[in-house]
C-alpha cells in the first residue's frame, strides 16, 4: 500500500476548485493533464529515493504467503484498495474535465496498471523486496472491479472504502518510530453494500438513502510486533485477524449539481468515516463508532 493517494488527492483538487473559478473547460483539461504528467513524474522519483536507491539486487521473485503472510492478508487488500480508488479518482477527476470517455478510460485505466508494474519492477531489483505475483494479483484486481463498476453500473451496488485511526500501541509510544504502513491495527478495509439498490418493495422504500451496510477487515497487535521486531527486543503479542460489521455512510445520496462538489463528494466517499458497528473478532462488543 504505497502509492501517495492522499497527495494526488490534495493536488488535484486544488486545482479543481481554480479551475472551476475561471469556469473554463479548457483549463479544466490543462490543469488536470499538467497535474498528471508531474505527479508521475515526481512520484517515480521519490519511489526510488524511498525504497530502491542503494538496495541493489539482480532480479528475484518474491513469495511472502499471501492472506497468511507477516501480515495476514492486511497489505495485499492495501494494494487492492490503493489501485481500486487510484482508478476510481482518476476516473472522476477526468469526467470533471469533460475528457472523452476514450481519453477517460485509457488514463484511468492506463496510469494506474503502469504503476502497479513499476511498483513490482522497481521492487524486483532490491534485496529488500522482490517481485511479486501476489501484490500485482491484488493490484490489477482493484483496478478490475473499478473497471467493471465502470462497464455495469449495477455493480456499484458493492464498493470498497478504507479506514484509518492510530492504533492504542503506537498513542501509548507517543507515535515513537509511527509510519502509517508499519502501524496496520489502525488499517481497515471495507466492503460498502448499499442497500438501498439491493431491496426491493417496502424494504427499500424505508431504507435510509444515506445508510450503507459494511464489513471490514484488518489486524490486531501487528503494530507491537512489527515495532519491537526493527528495534531488536521480542514480543509475544499474538497477531490476530479482525473482522468488523457496522454502518457506512452512502456520500453518494448527497445531492451535489455542480461539477467540483461531485468530484469532492465521490472521492470522499472512497473513506468510510466512522459508523456504529460490531468489532465481531477478536471479541465480540458493540462500538457506537467504530475506529479501527
Amino acid at each position: 500500500m504505497r502509492v501517495p493517494f492522499l497527495i494526488v488527492a490534495l493536488l488535484f483538487l486544488c486545482s479543481s476548485s481554480r479551475a472551476e473559478n475561471q469556469d473554463s473547460l479548457r483549463t479544466r483539461k490543462w490543469l488536470i493533464g499538467g497535474g498528471l504528467a508531474v505527479h508521475q513524474t515526481a512520484s517515480r522519483i521519490m519511489e526510488y529515493n524511498w525504497w530502491w536507491k542503494g538496495d541493489y539486487h539482480p532480479f528475484r521473485f518474491y513469495n511472502d504467503g499471501g492472506f497468511n503472510n507477516y501480515s495476514l492478508g492486511v497489505d495485499k487488500a492495501g494494494h487492492f484498495y490503493t489501485s481500486y480508488a487510484y482508478t476510481k479518482f482518476l476516473n472522476e477527476l477526468m469526467r470533471y474535465g469533460g475528457f472523452s470517455d476514450k481519453s477517460r478510460k485509457w488514463t484511468a485505466y492506463g496510469l494506474p496498471t503502469v504503476w502497479a508494474l513499476s511498483i513490482e519492477v522497481g521492487d524486483a531489483f532490491t534485496k529488500t523486496y522482490g517481485f511479486s505475483f501476489e501484490d500485482l494479483l491484488a493490484n490489477f484486481s482493484g483496478i478490475g472491479y473499478a473497471w467493471l463498476q465502470d462497464e455495469f453500473p449495477n455493480l456499484n451496488a458493492v464498493s470498497f472504502k478504507y479506514s484509518y485511526f492510530p492504533s492504542q500501541f503506537y498513542r501509548n509510544q507517543n507515535f515513537k518510530g509511527w509510519t502509517l504502513t508499519r502501524d496496520y491495527d489502525g488499517h481497515t478495509y471495507w466492503v460498502a453494500v448499499d442497500m438501498k439498490k439491493i431491496l426491493s418493495g417496502k424494504s427499500k422504500q424505508y431504507w435510509p438513502a444515506g445508510l450503507n451496510l459494511a464489513a471490514g477487515y484488518g489486524v490486531v497487535n501487528f503494530s507491537e510486533i512489527d515495532y519491537y521486531y526493527s528495534t531488536g527486543h521480542f514480543t509475544n503479542a499474538l497477531l490476530q485477524r479482525k473482522f468488523l460489521i457496522g454502518l457506512d455512510w452512502n456520500l453518494g445520496a448527497i445531492p451535489a449539481r455542480k461539477a467540483h462538489k461531485k468530484l469532492i463528494r465521490n472521492v470522499l466517499d472512497l473513506y468510510h468515516f466512522p459508523a456504529p458497528g460490531y468489532l465481531i473478532k477478536p471479541k465480540t462488543e458493540f462500538r457506537p463508532l467504530l475506529l479501527n
